[in-house]
């Protein structure tokens, strides 16, 4: 107030005005995309209440979350997409176990991140080690691939036998929902990346195949092509049919897409349902729980 005084015929001193920084132009952006941004999650958040509303006017108690004290296998979770899987899981504090063939390499690879992880060491390829991985789990997350064209690592052994046994493994076992990462352009031999990866998506198919044919509650999610780009910025897309053309030089980060398959095991929608998936920048960010509300069960398959 400095040396003013107050008293008869006296005025104090007026207070300085405080003036509002100006934003610069960057800075604006910034400030109107996380509005935006909020404003979405906020919509996004009233729809989903709306869609999941009772016909009581919607006054219920929020459900309580189906993975709540169930066990989630993971296998592969090791792997480049695994390891995204685990971070989110260990985000939304679930409880879950990881598959990987070595759990030293596995701590190594992982550094910190693996320290919390419960490592089940597994070779899938042996029938008899994928039945001890997936005891007592209540669902599975399967991220396994092969990253080799020939010998005991490549896509026959990996991303068909070694799904195969797992799923064997887990119908015995009474897995209650089984989540396969496969690839667009899986359902076509011709695709761009079955040749790019010579024949690789063909077995991937074949394992698909097996899952259906299970009768285990199942997912089967087909990405794009797999980034390491933080999650959350750019919208997902979520289509069916297996339309690859249309994406074929696509991405997905893998942050995003570890999200969509923990989703896939609370979503009714999602199961028994193939979908595909992909980064698209005119998709809201956060949209896609509600594209997933609206996909379709795959066709009944044929007995005869």
């Amino acid at each position: 107030r400095g040396n003013t005084t107050r008293g008869a015929g006296t005025v104090a001193a007026p207070r300085p005005a405080y003036t509002v920084p100006a934003l610069s132009v960057a800075e604006q952006k910034t400030v109107n995309a996380f509005m935006m941004r909020l404003l979405i999650t906020v919509l996004v958040a009233a729809a989903s209440l709306a869609v999941n509303g009772c016909a009581d006017g919607g006054a219920r108690a929020v459900a309580a979350d189906p993975l709540a004290g169930q066990r989630i296998v993971v296998a592969g979770g090791s792997g480049r997409a695994g390891r995204y899987v685990l971070t989110e899981l260990a985000a939304q504090r679930l409880d879950f176990a990881a598959t990987t063939r070595n759990e030293d390499q596995a701590r190594t690879r992982l550094g910190a991140q693996a320290g919390g992880v419960a490592w089940i060491e597994a070779d899938l390829r042996e029938p008899a080690q994928a039945a001890r991985a997936v005891e007592g789990a209540d669902f599975i997350i399967c991220v396994i691939g092969s990253r080799e064209f020939a010998g005991p690592n490549s896509a026959q052994f990996v991303d068909y036998e070694a799904v195969r046994n797992l799923v064997d493994a887990a119908a015995a076992g009474g897995v209650r929902h089984f989540v396969l990462l496969s690839a667009i352009g899986s359902s076509d031999r011709n695709s761009l990346a079955n040749k790019i990866f010579k024949g690789a998506l063909e077995w991937r198919f074949k394992g698909e195949e097996h899952l259906r044919a299970s009768g285990i509650p199942y997912t089967i999610v087909r990405p794009a092509g797999l980034t390491d780009e933080p999650g959350g910025i750019k919208g997902v897309k979520l289509w069916q049919g297996d339309d690859w053309r249309a994406h074929a030089r696509k991405t997905i980060s893998r942050a995003d897409l570890a999200q969509v398959l923990i989703e896939s095991l609370r979503s009714p929608a999602a199961r028994n349902a193939s979908f595909e998936i992909t980064n698209e920048a005119s998709e809201p960010p956060g949209t896609w729980r509600l594209q997933m509300q609206k996909l379709g069960s795959d066709p009944a398959r044929d007995s005869s």
